[in-house]
């Protein structure tokens, strides 16, 4: 893990650091829809997978705001050079289990690698926790099956300061294509305009992709 440790002293967000990050429930969390139409309609046709391209956009997007790659540990804030996917797939029994892979800013090989890990993690038979000893993630997971409106994940307790992303199923919503997406983060570190950034940023990135 390659990080800096951010000085208090001078960080313009520290008043909001310190009014957030002792309450009992610091935590926030925004679902919005993003258009996805370039995923459905030029992507897809060219066999970029659905789930590792949103997955790509998702981390990819995360890891172009600071703010999520911020974390607190130790008495100490610290912004991590890179964050990765640490992201469910199904197993079998209507389970799940968790996968991992490292961010890579190319596409092609951060897809290679995101199918070698989803053709390991379904051969899992239990959920196991491998992440537990890190913080330079971000928990990600896909819903197919619905088109949410909202939704929450479990935090660990008001510590937890690693984000969850969540993204539903993609529906068509007169010429476009829109994918529900939930970011939870805590609210000591990350605010609604950094979520806010990461819904535009997910779209950019997603129109930028095999241009």
């Amino acid at each position: 893990m390659s990080y800096k440790t951010i000085n208090l002293d001078d960080w313009p967000r520290a008043s909001h650091f310190q009014l957030f990050r002792n309450m009992q429930r610091p935590h926030l969390g925004l679902t919005a829809m993003v258009e996805v139409s370039g995923l459905m309609e030029r992507l897809k046709p060219a066999g970029y997978p659905v789930f590792n391209t949103a997955l790509f956009a998702v981390i990819s997007s995360a890891n172009s705001i600071a703010e999520f790659r911020t974390r607190f540990r130790e008495g100490e804030v610290i912004e991590h050079d890179a964050v990765h996917a640490s992201f469910t797939v199904p197993i079998a029994g209507d389970r799940f289990g968790f996968a991992e892979v490292e961010y890579v800013a190319d596409w092609h090989e951060f897809n290679r690698s995101c199918l070698a890990e989803i053709d390991r993690a379904k051969n899992q038979t239990s959920l196991i926790d491998k992440v537990a000893t890190r913080d330079d993630w971000i928990y990600l997971s896909c819903l197919p099956w619905l088109s949410f409106t909202s939704m929450s994940n479990p935090f660990a307790d008001a510590d937890d300061c690693i984000p969850r992303i969540t993204w539903g199923k993609i529906t068509r919503s007169g010429d476009k294509w829109q994918m529900p997406v939930c970011v939870e983060a805590h609210h000591s570190l990350i605010d609604g305009y950094h979520i806010a950034m990461l819904f535009e940023n997910i779209q950019k990135t997603i129109e930028q992709m095999g241009q």
